[in-house]
């Protein structure tokens, strides 16, 4: 018997951005940041959770689920993401949030769109680089 949720779970992983579309979307990001940072970092952290899921797919990795905070937490339990790679999306969440949700921010700035994407950009470097070694 196969639990109904496993399956949700494998439907959604199958119809997640892949690395050329999110190449083009950070892409989209980086021309919002100077007029729509807000719009930006929308974009800047679908790029980025979906670029988190290729990377638990690539490495393997059981998740349970798909909010952001629980993906971003066990990459860095199971070693995928470094500390400072971590702290950069806790810190982006809550923006992210705040958008998300309807709630004003003052805090994002060109610079933290901008930081988020090349996060992005260098973790999908890391799993272009991940492919070549096996």
């Amino acid at each position: 018997m196969t639990n109904p949720e496993d399956t949700t779970y494998s439907l959604k992983a199958e119809a997640s951005l892949q690395k050329h579309e999110i190449e083009s979307q950070l892409q989209v990001a980086k021309q919002l940041t100077t007029q729509h940072p807000e719009l930006a970092l929308l974009y800047s952290w679908s790029s980025v959770e979906a670029t988190l899921r290729l990377i638990a797919q690539k490495e393997e990795l059981s998740l349970q689920r798909f909010d952001p905070l629980y993906l971003v937490k066990q990459l860095a339990i199971e070693g995928v993401i470094s500390k400072s790679e971590y702290q950069l999306l806790m810190n982006a969440l809550p923006l992210r949030n705040s958008i998300a949700h309807g709630f004003k921010t003052t805090q994002i700035t060109q610079n933290s769109v901008y930081e988020l994407i090349e996060l992005t950009e260098q973790l999908l470097r890391s799993l272009h680089t991940g492919d070549e070694a096996d």
